[in-house]
């Protein structure tokens, strides 16, 4: 194998466990070309592959799948005009990038793909059961067309329902957790196909350079809030809660507000709030935190070592904090009923009482000891060979 395409969504939430394994290809002499858009471009470049960029948003967990209904021919037929000229040895996608699995098939390659998100597998992947089966099911006619217009122009066998284009199991799967994190309840759904790798450790590159990193590392308590990239703005009441809990606490708070327009509160003096915060750098110097529970800042956050309280808000975020809870590594709490007193005291308390912490720590173990992404490459590379 020398030369990969990897294809992935355009989202924080699989863009950065996908880093890590661009590196350690590259570190290997294997020329990776990957697909994104802009914003993604320098930690894609600095991880070592080569960018390509998608000419549309394919944001699709954010702004939706119109995108994939309206432009799907458009979308296919750029990626393989911009690699007209690229020979490649395999495919690494994620499993829910469109037109992956097929893309692959038509340049008769081998593929693998990774979950970012592996919470609900099960379940997801029965979907007249789930509940998104009326969105998945309304828009199977329009997708039906744009499916005729690719496989008339391009020769390429698409799926039978919308939902199979974002649901691309490989006879590889790649998945960043542990078997120790992985509930019961999940279990049957990973079959041999699917190998567990633990969580994403690669330290990515992030600009401290419009941010007060000096203040941070001075600080004596640092309480770091995120509620993440997609759903920042979902329950903007959630901020001013954080204001009123903390405002006169002794920590110096540090808090991402991703695309959430805050114009009308007042940000007490012993808080950062900007739109982008350097987590990984910022969770060096922080003693506790509150979180949203998405993927990324989960495992961020334990491999930090810093013990958190969970408000999750969808997606895998309630199955991520149950388990967390279940595992007496952090607290949950409903985001809709919290209110300031009952989330300080339970900052407080899992900042103060070492059972978390170490439970926490356990779960940090069992990611390390599940072997990284030289493990994923060399499964990948006995998969290919």
């Amino acid at each position: 194998m020398t030369k990969v395409l990897f294809l992935n969504v355009t989202t924080h939430g699989h863009v950065n466990p996908s880093l890590g394994l661009v590196k350690e290809l590259s570190d290997r002499g294997i020329d990776v070309v990957y697909f994104s858009s802009e914003e993604f471009r320098e930690k894609i470049e600095a991880a070592g592959a080569n960018y390509r960029p998608y000419t549309y948003d394919l944001n699709i967990f954010k702004n939706g799948f119109d995108v994939l209904l309206d432009h799907g021919l458009a979308i296919v037929q750029d990626i393989l005009e911009q690699i007209q000229d690229d020979s490649f040895d395999a495919v690494i996608h994620s499993i829910a990038m469109p037109f992956s699995k097929q893309i692959a098939e038509y340049l008769m390659l081998p593929a693998a793909s990774m979950l970012a998100v592996y919470m609900g597998m099960k379940q997801f992947a029965t979907p007249d059961n789930t509940p998104l089966a009326g969105k998945f099911k309304s828009m199977n006619d329009v997708y039906l067309a744009e499916a005729k217009k690719i496989e008339q122009t391009l020769s390429i066998t698409m799926p039978p329902r919308f939902f199979d284009l974002i649901f691309n199991v490989e006879p590889l799967n790649i998945v960043f957790t542990s078997d120790y994190f992985l509930p019961e309840s999940e279990r049957s759904f990973f079959n041999e196909q699917y190998v567990f790798v633990g969580a994403d450790s690669y330290q990515r590159l992030e600009d401290t350079k419009d941010f007060p990193i000096e203040r941070v590392r001075s600080a004596k308590n640092v309480l770091y809030v995120s509620f993440g990239t997609i759903f920042g703005d979902y329950a903007k009441d959630l901020y001013q809660k954080v204001f009123t809990a903390f405002c006169d606490s002794e920590y110096l708070v540090v808090m991402a507000a991703h695309q959430v327009g805050l114009e009308t509160l007042t940000i007490p003096d012993n808080f950062i709030v900007q739109d982008y915060i350097p987590q990984n750098e910022v969770l060096k110097y922080a003693d506790v935190a509150i979180t949203h529970n998405g993927l990324n800042s989960m495992n961020d956050l334990i491999l930090n070592e810093v013990p958190f309280v969970s408000l999750p808000m969808g997606a895998d975020q309630p199955a991520l904090a149950d388990r967390i809870a279940e595992l007496n590594a952090g607290i949950r709490l409903e985001y809709q009923q919290v209110d300031g007193a009952e989330l300080k005291a339970a900052v407080e308390k899992v900042q103060t009482e070492p059972g978390y912490l170490n439970n926490l720590k356990k779960i940090k173990e069992s990611f390390l000891d599940a072997g990284g992404y030289k493990k994923a490459v060399d499964t990948i590379e006995d998969y290919l060979n």
